[in-house]
C-alpha cells in the first residue's frame, strides 16, 4: 500500500490534477490503511481521512465519534453521520452517501440517496 501510495502521489505532483485531492484506502497482510493524497502529491497516513469543501464538518464528527476498535457497522455509522453533517451545512458536499467498505475479501459500494438506514 506504500507504493502505491506513493506513485498516486508522484502522479499528482508531475500531472496536471491540481484540484484532485483523491483517498486511497486499503488491506493488505500488514493491516488496514487509508491516505490522503494532497494536490502537490504529499502523501499522509492517517486512522481516517476526509476531502472536499465539507471536510472541516466531517473531521468535527470524526475527531469525536472515531475509535481505534469500530467494527465495520460501527464505522460504517460513524462514517455516514460524518457525511451527512457536511451534507447538512454544505451544499457542495452532495446529496446521498455511496459507503465503500474495504476489506480484506475485497470492496464492497453501495449507494443510498438517505442517511436514516445509516445512522
Amino acid at each position: 500500500m506504500t507504493g502505491l501510495s506513493t506513485l498516486a502521489g508522484n502522479l499528482l505532483r508531475g500531472g496536471p490534477f491540481f484540484l484532485v485531492s483523491p483517498l486511497l484506502g486499503g488491506v493488505d497482510d500488514s493491516g488496514e490503511y487509508v491516505y490522503s493524497i494532497d494536490p502537490a502529491g504529499g502523501v499522509m497516513a492517517d486512522d481516517y481521512a476526509v476531502t472536499g469543501s465539507g471536510m472541516q464538518l466531517a473531521y468535527g464528527v470524526l475527531e469525536q465519534e472515531y475509535e481505534d476498535d469500530l467494527s465495520n457497522e460501527a464505522a460504517s455509522s460513524v462514517a455516514a453521520r460524518a457525511v451527512q453533517s457536511a451534507t447538512e451545512r454544505d451544499t457542495a458536499s452532495g446529496d446521498g452517501i455511496y459507503l465503500a467498505r474495504i476489506t480484506d475479501e475485497g470492496v464492497d459500494i453501495e449507494g443510498h440517496k438517505e442517511f436514516d438506514e445509516l445512522v
